[in-house]
């Protein structure tokens, strides 16, 4: 649990001034407003730390894992609104020399294709919500954690910007071995290479700031880390 309480105590003092520096400077990103979990490049040599940058997100990808390290957004109630669920599409937009997951990736392999930044949180019109479907911003997940308390913490902070507020989220997963839907213990999944890693588990903080306030040692901060296996199911 050291590991747990030291990782998340990180990424809340990032967000709040007179607490620990971000690892990286910035790009000019609402999303990123408060600085990022972790460093990382848009530089094609940077293949385990990636930057994509983009008007939804923020997020750090690994080739190594062919999943995101984190992904970082803003949530204000103008951001949810009514557009209909896409389609998951390859991120075409990486570099040569990564590899580009497909949809067929996850196909019977027990596992969801979980949003970090969700689909319900860029649905106010179709070239946002259509950002949220590129598989660089998918990881494995359990279908318990995925379409359980993973789903209810998101529809929480979507209520909470209903209310008013301005939610700064970063979510990612962590480590390697996640349990799948036939309760066998999986590091990767994919029929043939490349593999993708599956989590053991993964994590979201959220920074809830009034709007267009600062935030203070007194901000409100959630932050939760879940298994990746059928034992969080509310």
């Amino acid at each position: 649990m050291a590991r747990v309480s030291l990782l998340l105590l990180a990424l809340v003092l990032a967000a709040v001034p007179g607490g620990a520096q971000p690892a990286a400077k910035p790009p000019a990103n609402r999303n990123v407003r408060f600085g990022m979990p972790g460093e990382a490049k848009a530089d094609p040599d940077s293949k385990d730390a990636y930057l994509i940058d983009r008007p939804q997100y923020v997020l750090s990808y690994s080739d190594k894992r062919k999943t995101a390290n984190w992904a970082c957004w803003l949530l204000v109630k103008g951001d949810v609104g009514k557009v209909a669920r896409g389609s998951f599409e390859p991120d075409k937009s990486l570099p040569k020399g990564f590899d580009v997951i497909g949809f067929g990736a996850y196909t019977g392999s027990g596992f969801d294709r979980g949003h970090l930044v969700p689909s319900k949180d860029r649905s106010d019109t179709e070239e946002n919500n259509d950002a949220t479907f590129l598989m660089t911003n998918v990881i494995p997940q359990s279908a318990a954690c995925n379409r359980g308390a993973w789903e209810k913490f998101e529809r929480y902070c979507r209520d909470l910007a209903f209310d008013g507020k301005e939610v700064y989220l970063a979510a990612g997963p962590h480590a390697a071995g996640g349990v799948a839907a036939d309760g066998t213990r999986k590091l990767t999944i994919g029929r043939n290479a490349p593999f993708v890693t599956v989590p053991a588990a993964v994590w979201k903080v959220a920074l809830v700031v009034d709007r267009g306030a600062n935030p203070t040692k007194s901000t409100r901060t959630i932050a939760v880390w879940m298994p990746n296996d059928d034992t969080v199911k509310e």
